[in-house]
């Protein structure tokens, strides 16, 4: 997804993921132009979008001053997409209860003079 020779941006990747099923409106919704700006505005430098089932076609692009995009249907695991994640996006079901963990060990260091 682009050359990143001489750039000193750091990699931010958001990481779009629908799972095995068909879910065009957030697919469409982080591929508009005001969604990819809004991102791109706060640091983020690539999208990945794992679409599933869907028929709506991401807009790709390399990035070049812009979010660069990418996305593809299945993976045999998205492990690896998701360590590599600056942020993720995905969605739940209204059964199931979803639980976040921040995967950080905070280390508090007191200084006493």
């Amino acid at each position: 997804m682009g050359n990143d020779e001489g750039c000193d941006k750091q990699k931010r990747v958001v990481f779009v993921t629908v799972g095995t099923t068909c879910f065009d409106a957030l697919v469409r919704a982080v591929d508009s132009n005001i969604v990819k700006q809004a991102l791109f505005a706060k640091g983020y430098t690539h999208l990945l979008i794992q679409m599933g089932r869907g028929s709506y076609l991401p807009t790709k692009s390399e990035g070049d001053g812009a979010l660069a995009v990418d996305y593809f249907t299945f993976s045999s695991s998205i492990a690896a997409h998701l360590r590599s994640a600056s942020l993720v996006i995905s969605h739940a079901e209204l059964i199931m209860y979803v639980v976040l963990v921040p995967n950080s060990v905070f280390c508090y260091r007191i200084h006493v003079d």
